[in-house]
């Protein structure tokens, strides 16, 4: 049966809307290379993703909850170093930085590639996992800056959300691979990720080149300015701690959003760690079931929701966005907790579905709402402050979580303390402090008024 032609139509327009020429003309260029990479980086960074590596780890690895909830914590734990590369990254070209640690996260992929099936083996594996988060961030770092100068505020959240949209794809595709590769052999201890692992890194190589032909506009004016003397130039500010804490000092909006962001995010990786443990220990599915789950749902959806989500955040403030946004991450954690209660895995599933949704607009939230609050020329100290705080809770949630679903005991000084596992109860735990977070966003809003309604302009 013939495709009828307006859907016909509209697949084509969809496709069409990621051509370069579709874009702003001054964007063009860095989009065309940006869209390259992201065909090609994503598939290594799939490998030290959260929910890929802690099932490889759990089920090949034989890895303990302790070890899966420092995995989970990794990507957020390795914000903290934020503060660090906002300090690195001024008065350099942010480009070449961006290529460096690329290259690095490659190197840290391979070494897991290689990892032996014993502790030694276990060791290298979360360790290069924490270091090649810890350059991913640096990457997330430096970007903001390119995205800023190279995409205007009308249009940042549609060129930016493409370019996640093509990231989430491979990054989905990249995990049913893996998956595969793990159960066409007869027992969990398969050696089918390494093959995956450093065809993975070998292509990223492509992508790395083609970032590098990527154009920083205004670049070289951003990078004189910021080595200009502290004594001589206020605003060359260094982007350490200090400036940050000036920043939440003197900006009481930007805090009061930080501090929404950090009750809304806690649950959010504080459920990732207890997921793969329920999933893996109580249901007992395959790899690829097991990654469909954790990882592909989460990111697939994205890729439907993205564009949406889209234009609605180019309409609008980061706070008012985040009013709509915020309930989609408390009807996920609480469907979770249904779902794993009553053991019904359908309701699993569209707790993940939910998910995927709340991730798409997510990740255009956490890349782009900063620049809502921050001028130009503070762009990387404001993303360095909300990279940092993500940290700090990502050191903290996943452990929170483990041991709240298995339990803990401990003493001291004689005096001992224990407490029982809640077990999938976690998630509902998970809802409740979603929800608090979500009603710390709409208060916010209420007190900005009229100014968080329309977009801002860019300072």
């Amino acid at each position: 049966m013939a495709m009828p032609m307006g859907v016909l139509g509209r697949v084509t327009g969809a496709f069409a809307s990621f051509a370069p020429g579709s874009m702003p003309l001054m964007s063009r260029r860095s989009y065309r290379w940006e869209l390259t990479s992201v065909c090609f980086l994503p598939m290594a960074v799939t490998c030290v993703e959260a929910n890929v590596i802690s099932v490889i780890a759990k089920k090949a690895f034989d890895a303990s909850d302790f070890a899966i909830a420092t995995l989970a914590a990794a990507p957020a734990m390795a914000n903290i170093t934020s503060v660090l590369w906002t300090r690195i990254i001024r008065g350099r070209d942010r480009v070449r930085v961006v290529n460096v640690m690329q290259v690095c996260t490659l190197l840290c992929v391979v070494a897991i590639a290689v990892a032996p099936f014993n502790d030694a083996g276990k060791l290298v594996m979360i360790a290069s996992t924490l270091l090649a988060r810890v350059f991913l961030t640096g990457i997330i770092t430096a970007r903001s800056d390119i995205w800023r100068a190279n995409y205007p505020r009308a249009a940042r959240a549609r060129v930016t959300g493409k370019l996640t949209v093509v990231a989430a794809l491979v990054v989905g595709l990249t995990a049913l691979l893996i998956g595969a590769s793990m159960d066409a052999a007869e027992n969990d201890r398969a050696d089918g990720f390494r093959v995956i692992y450093l065809g993975a890194a070998a292509l990223g190589l492509f992508g790395v080149w083609a970032f590098s032909r990527v154009r920083w506009r205004g670049g070289p004016a951003v990078t004189r300015l910021e080595r200009v003397p502290r004594a001589d130039n206020r605003r060359a500010l260094s982007g350490g701690a200090s400036d940050m804490l000036r920043v939440l000092r003197d900006d009481r909006t930007y805090r009061d959003f930080m501090s929404a962001q950090f009750v809304l995010g806690l649950p959010n990786l504080a459920a990732i760690p207890i997921f793969v443990i329920a999933l893996v220990d109580t249901f007992g599915r395959t790899y690829t079931e097991s990654l469909l789950l954790t990882q592909v749902i989460p990111l697939a959806l994205p890729i439907l929701t993205i564009p949406l989500w889209a234009r609605l955040l180019d309409r609008m403030h980061i706070v008012r966005f985040r009013v709509y946004h915020s309930w989609f991450f408390v009807f996920a954690n609480l469907l979770m907790g249904v779902g794993l209660l009553s053991e019904t895995m359908w309701v699993v599933y569209v707790s993940r579905v939910v998910l995927g949704v709340a991730y798409g607009g997510g990740m255009l939230a956490w890349n782009l709402g900063h620049h809502d609050f921050a001028k130009r020329d503070l762009a990387t100290i404001y993303m360095g402050i909300h990279v940092t705080l993500t940290g700090v809770r990502g050191a903290v949630a996943p452990f929170l979580g483990a041991m709240l679903y298995a339990g803990f005991a401990f003493s001291a000084a004689g005096v001992g303390f224990s407490m029982p596992g809640l077990g999938s109860w976690t998630f509902i735990v998970c809802a409740a402090v979603s929800v608090v977070g979500a009603l710390m966003f709409l208060r916010l809003h209420r007190r900005l008024g009229a100014a968080a309604h329309g977009a801002p302009k860019d300072a």
